[in-house]
């Protein structure tokens, strides 16, 4: 798939984000018409660090989007790559690049138990932890689905970003899509590049844009704590979106 952003594309997103709206089961969840934030208000509970923390988040996610009573058993997978980090460190360069990094799993190992799993390693970032939690919910989701959408079945993946969207978590996933930190001493540098999910950050600032117009959700909301680069499409977008929706009421 072409992360390349353009008109055909934004058709696409915004004709499959229909799709899900019409197919993915029904709910009562908070995340069908609220933007879901990074705030108290959403995530009560002080967050530390460590498996009962992400445990407690996965629980919170699980009810924001309607899902409490779906069984599931949620474990952490290790972390990969410390042999590579640990030369990198040696050499004085402590670094690390990640494209499309497992972060979490859906899996179905035995009949009728799933399994959803995440890194070790997502302990360190909260955002990230939450985009990666309910996009492995959204799998969840789709797997209940019947109908096959119009791109086939073969782009699940990006569906299942554009769902976690669609279930309110845009600016989690918006605003965990690239990372990029740096840092010096006196005699060390490091870096880390991370790209998650499946939709690049353009893709994901026009969706989020979607959620907003579809959900008459105030755009400001969110607009405010996008990071700068994604703010840019994600406005840009609402006046588009308003005239696809003229066009295709």
């Amino acid at each position: 798939m072409s992360t390349q952003f353009t008109e055909e594309r934004a058709i696409w997103l915004y004709r499959h984000y229909r799709w899900l709206e019409t197919n993915l089961p029904r709910r009562k969840s908070p995340g069908r018409d609220s933007v879901i934030l990074p705030t108290k208000q959403y995530f009560p509970d002080s967050y530390t660090h460590d498996h009962a923390s992400a445990e407690a988040v996965f629980r919170r996610v699980q009810s924001l989007m309607g899902m409490a009573d779906w069984p599931c058993h949620f474990a952490q997978r290790r972390a990969v790559d410390h042999e590579r980090e640990a030369d990198l460190a040696r050499s004085g360069v402590l670094g690390q690049s990640r494209m499309n990094d497992p972060a979490g799993t859906f899996s179905v190992p035995e009949k009728a138990k799933v399994v959803i799993d995440y890194s070790a390693s997502s302990l360190s970032d909260p955002i990230g932890l939450v985009a990666t939690l309910a996009h492995e919910l959204c799998h969840y989701l789709l797997a209940t689905v019947r109908e096959e959408p119009p791109a086939t079945w073969k782009e699940l993946e990006p569906l299942t970003d554009l769902s976690a969207v669609l279930e309110g978590f845009g600016v989690f996933q918006c605003n965990s899509a690239f990372q990029f930190g740096q840092w010096t001493s006196h005699d060390r540098q490091g870096w880390s590049v991370r790209r998650k999910g499946y939709l690049n950050e353009a893709e994901l600032g026009f969706s989020l844009a979607i959620y907003c117009v579809r959900n008459s959700v105030d755009p400001s909301i969110p607009a405010r704590i996008l990071k700068p680069n994604l703010h840019e499409v994600f406005c840009d977008a609402l006046d588009y979106i308003n005239d696809l929706e003229l066009k295709y009421a």
